[in-house]
């Protein structure tokens, strides 16, 4: 099963999520040169012609190719500027689940547009691709990520005790989220825009993807 098929296109009020493409190159080589640490892991990190043109055209897409996940641009709707990124990861057909990560780059942080990015993905995720669990985690020091978690929705389930190691080496607990399908509407939050989805993961404002 694949319910990621297609382009995907969602539409806020202030940003529109974008699957990434040679276009980007001129950002990406922008971000890199700036040292900005808020792309995924498997981003490319050294300024190689060849290979950034290879990961936009082909390797950033194959995790949708596959139904293991989504990469998308988190862009600016009426500039079209690059300001972060946000994915699902970890998706999992058979219980449908999934978890979510995003960034924002540091001139963008600040403004909402994680927590915009954030519920667009998820309520497309959990209204449209037919998942029922997206998971959130974020260290339980990064108050911004709780805030942003908070804000899109998302439940706080519990404190999971040295989930992860961080640049030191140190084992870090991870506060859990979550929002399922079942999941009472966002009290507040805008509807679709008209110009939506058109078919059918950093976890911070700060910019840290797990």
């Amino acid at each position: 099963m694949n319910a990621f098929e297609g382009t995907v296109r969602l539409v806020g009020e202030r940003l529109v999520l974008r699957p990434f493409a040679l276009d980007d190159a001129g950002t990406l080589i922008e971000v890199i040169r700036a040292r900005e640490h808020f792309l995924p892991p498997n981003f490319p990190t050294v300024l190689e012609a060849e290979p950034i043109a290879w990961f936009l055209r082909e390797g950033v897409h194959k995790v949708q190719r596959f139904g293991l996940g989504v990469h998308l641009a988190v862009t600016e709707r009426y500039t079209g500027d690059l300001v972060g990124t946000i994915g699902l990861f970890k998706v999992d057909w058979t219980h449908l689940t999934s978890e979510v990560g995003y960034g924002m780059r540091p001139a963008a942080r600040g403004r909402g547009y994680a927590t915009e990015a954030l519920r667009l993905v998820s309520d497309w995720a959990l209204r449209d691709c037919g998942l029922f669990r997206v998971e959130l985690r974020a260290m339980v020091t990064n108050r911004a990520s709780v805030r942003v978690a908070e804000k899109a929705g998302y439940v706080r389930e519990g404190v999971a005790r040295g989930a992860e190691r961080d640049a030191e080496g140190v084992s870090r607990d991870m506060i859990v989220f979550s929002r399922i399908a079942t999941d009472p509407p966002l009290s507040g939050a805008p509807p679709a825009h008209p110009d939506g989805a058109s078919a059918r993961l950093y976890d911070d404002e700060e910019g840290r993807y797990p």
